[in-house]
Formats: structure tokens, C-alpha cells, sequence
């Protein structure tokens, strides 16, 4: 029923990630654009940080393809790490960086390492990736995730354009809302049902799109359509 859901609806371009502020939106526009001059100055990471669910790490995915469009490339090559607890903590993903960081980019115009949960590194670790960001600085773009920013040490954190993700206005959800709705042709909730529903998530994307999903299903069931053909 809900094959490939989310692929359609993940986001694919800075209109689909919602932003809890205009101005924040602004920035990243202005870091995917190039109008910031980023990378520069010794400035070549991104961090995105704030509360679970607020689209991060959606972000943090599509941003390579969107920074290497607006400088005319496409497909670059990205290493993509998920730094989890225990293990290493990121010891041996810091020397693999460390080893590409020094070479030219062969696919795109940087190097991309995004580094999700970025805060579970161990502290000789992050020691270890400030000292990657400073190599080939300007040919190496890193793209950091965290709900925990006061474990990212501040020498990282100062070779970072920080980008706050916070809860959005429930309003703000609902045109991602409706169109779900809309797709599984259910026409009959109203937008002010609708934002009572949103309005439980409290701003979690996750939880919002879970919640239209059960919404599509409750009114199949209501109208007695078959759950098979809503795909």
C-alpha cells in the first residue's frame, strides 16, 4: 500500500525540507547557492543540529547533489558514515577521511563526508577530525548531524557553518500533509483537522508522515475501499 513512500515523499530540494525559520532557510540557500563563498576561510563544514525528527539528516543527504548542482557538476561521489556508539567510535572513519581529504576530487568539485550522529565519536576521535577539516580545506565539504551540539568539540565547531534545526510551526507541515492525502485521494479532512493531527507529532517529520499514513488507512476502512489498490 505504501510501496516506495519514502522515496516520493523524502525530499529531493530545499522547498521540501521544512525549516523552522525563514532565516535559517536563508543560510542554507545561500551555502547551496554559493553566494556565502563556502567553503572558505577555514570554514568547510556544515552542522546541523537541533531536536529529533526535524529533518537533519534528510537534509544532510540531498545537500552534496544540491551544492555540486549550483557549481555546475552532478552525481558527486559522497561517503556517507552513521557514527554509532560503541566499536571504534569513528576512529577508522576519521583515517579513511583523512586519506581521501588528500587527494583531488575525481567525481564533483569536492569531496563530500557527511558524518550523521556525529557526537558519538570518542573524544581523541573528534580531536582526530579537526584535524581532517584542516586538510585541503577547500576542496573538502563536511556535512555533520547531532542532537547533542555541546559534545561537538568547539574546534570542529569553529570550522562549521552551525545551522539550528527546531521544531517548525505545525502550519508549516501541512502542505506535505495535504499532498499525502490528496495522493490516496482522501478529500474529506478539513486543514484545521488536519493541523490538530500535526499538532501531536510536535514537529517530528517522522511522526508526521506515520500520522498521514494511519489517517489514509483509517478512511479506506471508513469507506470500505480496498487497501490493496491505495498504493
Amino acid at each position: 500500500m505504501f510501496d516506495n513512500f519514502d522515496e516520493k515523499y523524502g525530499p529531493k530540494t530545499l522547498n521540501d525540507i521544512v525549516f523552522h525559520s525563514p532565516t535559517v532557510r536563508q543560510t542554507v540557500e545561500d551555502i547551496v547557492s554559493g553566494l556565502m563563498g563556502f567553503p572558505s576561510c577555514g570554514v568547510n563544514g556544515i552542522l546541523l543540529y537541533g531536536t529529533n525528527g526535524t529533518g537533519k539528516t534528510a537534509l544532510a543527504r540531498i545537500l552534496p547533489n544540491l551544492i555540486e548542482a549550483a557549481r555546475g557538476g552532478e552525481n558527486p561521489y559522497v561517503s556517507f558514515y552513521k557514527i554509532s556508539q560503541g566499536g571504534d567510535n569513528g576512529a577508522s572513519v576519521i583515517e579513511s577521511i583523512k586519506s581521501q581529504a588528500q587527494l583531488m576530487p575525481i567525481l564533483g568539485t569536492y569531496h563530500y563526508f557527511v558524518l550523521d550522529e556525529v557526537d558519538n565519536l570518542r573524544s581523541e576521535s573528534m580531536s582526530s577530525l579537526k584535524v581532517a577539516m584542516n586538510t585541503n580545506t577547500n576542496q573538502c565539504v563536511y556535512i555533520f548531524t547531532t542532537n547533542r551540539i555541546h559534545l561537538i568539540e568547539n574546534g570542529v565547531q569553529d570550522r562549521c557553518e552551525r545551522i539550528e534545526f527546531f521544531q517548525a510551526p505545525d502550519i508549516e507541515w501541512l502542505p506535505l500533509f495535504k499532498r499525502v492525502l490528496a495522493d490516496y485521494n482522501i478529500t474529506t479532512v478539513t486543514d484545521s483537522d488536519a493541523l490538530k493531527i500535526i499538532s501531536y507529532c510536535n514537529g517530528s517529520g517522522r511522526r508526521i508522515l506515520t500520522a498521514a499514513r494511519k489517517l489514509v488507512i483509517q478512511q479506506y476502512r471508513a469507506n470500505n475501499w480496498d487497501l490493496k489498490l491505495a498504493a
